[in-house]
């Protein structure tokens, strides 16, 4: 219900009737509802109709639930291949819109301890016009992101998969052969996405001791758990113990991979939890550990803040 749909590229958002009316809707027949999340967001859009957008990202901070993701399809920071695939939208004009929703929506307080909504970015590879110096641009641009300390909650990197009738139907065995070229530099950068973009991301997005709420168990790897909130683009938490499948349980985030993090549940029980999940609590050392592990089953509250030589840090993440 946007306005002059199908007249414009990017036609101008409805805010206050349209899309409040459809999210009080939702609210009313739905009130105790736990996960509202949207899905994609036209970077085009925002860039030409920032006023509206930025109401529209207001309207769904206030009925929606935290965590929530606007995934964007940058596709490129390649001018060139911009232009080559009719993309609308030029690397400037996605860089103002994921900063726009950065900066409405990284706001924290919210009841599961995620910010209430962050832009996701797309790439596509193996478009027409790709080359080498594609890939760089790319680099330069998530970059550019990190040092301007824009959150992006996720990034997403795909090859290009041309399926008959498409456009590129007819230019299928080239895309192949571009693919199979620069198969060595989607690599590269894959890697440099997830080993330095992703993990500084995480950092930023769930620093270390963000207590996550309403986590769900759901399989057990190896001697640990991996456990989620649930969301449009959920965070994977691994937890490094068994713990009972299909619980939801609080867990507060101890370190941070490539795209997931290490958590322990929170509170964390001193007696009952093993070593190599309490050696994971944030501020815990080796001294502390050893002393805790000599003295269990620990009595009470106070023989505990003597074990931990009376470390609030450390103690709100503890229990008996």
């Amino acid at each position: 219900m946007a306005h002059d749909t199908g007249k414009l590229d990017f036609p101008r958002p409805n805010p206050g009737g349209a899309i409040e009316g459809l999210l009080v809707g939702i609210r009313n027949v739905a009130p105790e509802l736990e996960t509202l999340h949207i899905d994609n967001v036209n970077p085009g859009t925002i860039y030409h109709w920032p006023k509206e957008s930025i109401e529209v990202t207001k309207i769904l901070m206030k009925y929606h639930t935290p965590g929530d993701v606007a995934a964007m399809g940058i596709e490129t920071a390649d001018p060139r291949v911009v232009k080559l695939n009719n993309l609308k939208v030029m690397p400037d004009e996605a860089y103002f819109a994921i900063k726009t929703i950065s900066e409405l929506g990284r706001v924290r307080g919210g009841w599961n301890g995620m910010p209430e909504l962050l832009p996701g970015i797309n790439f596509v590879v193996g478009l027409p016009g790709e080359t080498r110096e594609t890939f760089r641009l790319n680099i330069e641009f998530l970059r550019r992101l990190l040092n301007d300390d824009i959150w992006v909650r996720r990034v997403n990197i795909r090859q290009v998969l041309v399926l008959p009738p498409t456009p590129l139907w007819s230019q299928a065995e080239d895309i192949r052969q571009l693919l199979k070229d620069h198969r060595k530099y989607f690599l590269a950068f894959k890697y440099w996405v997830r080993r330095y973009f992703d993990h500084e991301m995480l950092g930023r997005v769930v620093p270390k001791g963000t207590i996550l709420r309403r986590v769900f168990t759901e399989v057990h790897y190896g001697n640990g758990t991996y456990a989620r909130q649930v969301g449009s683009y959920p965070l994977l938490i691994y937890i490094p113990a068994k713990i009972e499948l299909g619980r939801w349980i609080d867990v507060v985030v101890s370190e941070h991979g490539f795209r997931s993090v290490i958590g322990v549940p929170y509170p964390v029980s001193v007696n009952e939890a093993p070593k190599r999940l309490l050696k994971y609590v944030p501020h815990m050392n080796r001294k502390i550990l050893t002393k805790i592990i000599a003295a269990r089953p620990i009595k009470d509250h106070e023989q505990l803040r003597n074990i931990i030589n009376n470390n609030d840090e450390l103690s709100k993440y503890l229990t008996l």
